[in-house]
């Protein structure tokens, strides 16, 4: 049996695109979070990693 949605928000196709997108629109870490509903630390980490 297969798993028809994902678990966690942040493994969603096109996540980090809408969390680089939000940082270069000037959007706060913790606002992002909140709007994406996943975590302040994954945001942080994907920006860390997208450089």
């Amino acid at each position: 049996m297969f798993q028809l949605t994902y678990a966690y928000e942040a493994r969603k196709p096109g996540v980090k695109e809408q969390i680089t997108e939000m940082a270069f629109n000037g959007t706060g870490v913790r606002d992002t979070a909140r709007t994406l509903k996943i975590g302040i630390n994954t945001v942080i980490r994907t920006l860390k990693n997208s450089r």
